[in-house]
Order: structure tokens, then sequence, then C-alpha cells
């Protein structure tokens, strides 16, 4: 009897091309959402009153009005003043994450309050960097808003009146170049540096700097630009390009705090590229017209936007019909501590 044996069809063994992703889908930006600042700031605050009882932020701790909700409901209230905090019955006051000048621990040592400090360690290196620019002479240009808690207490601790915050060139006390005269000129000082906001754009960042550069270099002028923009703004607006690109998404919702000012660049970001983009705190702010033509919808968030914000957001999407991303949002390295 003959042995018979079975002939094993050859295999290819290639990976198969994987099928482009079709459908309406949601896409997240792999940097997004609470950065390692917020999450300190947090941290301290809660552990805090969990301990030793309510404390009063002067401000909001972070610019999200969801977490400060919850913050509300153990024990953390924020306060306007270490005046109105100690008149409402708090012992203890907080700086924010945005930071505070100086004036603040005085204030809380005046009227017998314990001072609780959350300040971001990233915005405190803006901080003893304005004061060692000052120390060498430059007026100091603060690249920001004027009425954000981070930028007045960079130009408190920087303690001059050589200072102030700018963000178009108007908003600077000189209208020409060194070494133009005339009636109503007025020019810059021979040395100026230039420090930023931590939650900027950094491309419109170097385009004002290069404008200044212009107007104090010619007669001998000195001009110093230090891009303090902070790593997790810069790899938040870079991963929402990088969405854009690889993705071409139709519509980019940015999630964060109306108040929140890294949200709002990620706004303009996504806009720039040509991107209807839109700041949101809530699924509520979200209008059918915005997706009335997306297939594929874009998500980023804030550096001040908790995750389970974000899911709210995602989930509210997947009910309209889109996919949601595999994977969920993002991993979380709870060990990560950025060099600064």
């Amino acid at each position: 009897m003959l042995a018979t044996s079975t002939i094993t069809p050859i295999q290819n063994h290639e990976s198969p091309v994987p099928e482009p992703k079709t459908g309406k889908r949601v896409v997240v930006a792999k940097e997004l959402g609470y950065c390692w600042g917020v999450r300190r700031a947090l941290e301290i605050v809660e552990a805090a009153a969990e301990t030793t009882g309510p404390i009063a932020p002067i401000g909001d701790v972070i610019h999200n009005p969801q977490v400060v909700e919850r913050l509300r409901e153990r024990g953390v209230e924020g306060a306007t003043s270490v005046a109105e905090a100690a008149g409402r019955g708090f012992r203890r006051v907080a700086i924010t994450a945005h930071g505070m000048g100086p004036h603040l621990a005085g204030e809380a040592a005046s009227a017998g309050m314990e001072l609780i400090d959350t300040t971001c360690p990233l915005v405190t290196k803006v901080q003893r960097l304005a004061q060692k620019l000052v120390r060498q002479g430059y007026y100091l240009v603060v690249y920001g808003d004027s009425y954000h808690p981070e930028v007045r207490s960079v130009i408190g601790w920087a303690g001059t009146s050589k200072a102030i915050a700018a963000k178009k060139m108007d908003d600077l006390p000189w209208n020409a170049p060194r070494g133009v005269t005339g009636e109503g000129v007025a020019t810059p000082p021979r040395k100026v540096a230039v420090v930023s906001q931590t939650t900027k754009n950094v491309d419109e960042l170097m385009l004002f700097a290069q404008n200044l550069q212009a107007m104090v270099m010619p007669e001998g002028g000195e001009f110093r630009l230090c891009n303090t923009i902070c790593e997790p703004t810069s790899e938040r607006q870079n991963a929402l390009k990088r969405l854009v690109e690889e993705d071409q998404v139709d519509v980019i919702l940015a999630i964060g705090g109306r108040k929140s000012s890294n949200t709002a660049r990620l706004a303009e970001v996504g806009t720039s590229l040509g991107v209807p983009s839109y700041h949101i705190e809530r699924i509520g702010d979200i209008e059918d017209s915005w997706l009335s033509n997306a297939e594929i919808i874009g998500v980023t968030a804030g550096a001040s936007t908790p995750d389970d914000v974000i899911e709210t957001v995602v989930a509210d999407l997947a009910r309209r019909g889109y996919s949601p991303p595999e994977g969920g949002i993002r991993p979380i390295d709870p060990e990560y501590v950025p060099a600064y």
C-alpha cells in the first residue's frame, strides 16, 4: 500500500496591506489633556484639603470649570484676595498653578494664614529668569495676555517698572526703531529682553520677536529672546499639526475651559491649518452645523482638561454615529516628570 501525503499550499507570509479606514470616526491627538504641572497642582491642593481642611486658592487652581466645581465639593473654593478668604473664614490660601507675585506671601503672613504654593515649576522658571534679566539691565517684555495671572506673576517677580506685557507691537510703549528722532517718536532702550507666557504659540512669538528685534537692534541695541513656552504646550500644538497632516480631519474640537489660554491656542492652530476649529468646554457647546459635512473629527484638549471631560465629548460624538478611537484617549504615565 502506497503511503499518501498531504501537500500544504505555499503560504504568503507577507503582511497584508491594511485597508484604509473609512466612515465617520473620531481621531485624537497623541498629546492632549492634563499636563504634569496641572496634575501636580491638583495633587497638592487635594491632599492638603483632605488632611487639614478647607483652602481658598486665590483664583482658579486651574482653568477648567468642571475641576473647579469638583474641588468646591471638597472644601477648595476660590477667592479673589487674601482679605476675602479671611473674611469668609478660611485659614489657608493657595497660589494657583499659574503663579502669583511675591506680594501674596506677605499678605498671607500679615493675615496669619497658611500659604500653599501650587505654582507650576515651569512657571517658576520664567519668574526666576525675569528677575535675572532685570538684574542684567534688560527692559523686560512678557509676551502674553496682560490680564492672565501667569503674566502678572512674572511681572510681579521682575520687581521693576521697566517691564510690560504685550501680545502685539501696538501694546509696546515704542513706535519707532532706535536712532529715529522727531516729534511723537518713542524708541526702545538699548537692552530689551523677551520672555513668553508658557501657553502661547511659538510661531506667533517668533513673529512678534522679529518685529521687536528690528526696533531694538539699530544704534548698538541689544536684544534677547527667551522662548519660555513650556514643553507640554508645544507638544500639544505639534501633536495637533500631525493629526491634521496624517488624518485629514474635517473639523477640530479643542476641549478646555473658556479661560484656558493653551486651549484657545489649540483652536487657533487648527484654524491656521485651514480646518474649522472650535474651542468648547462641554458637549452642550457643540453645534450640529459644525458636524453636518464632517466625516473625520479631530479632538484635542488643553493642558488643564481632565480625561473624563474628553471622554464625555468622545462618547457624545459616538452617539452621533462617529466611531471612537481604538484604545481610548491616551496612555498615562503617572511617573512622568519633565526636565525643567
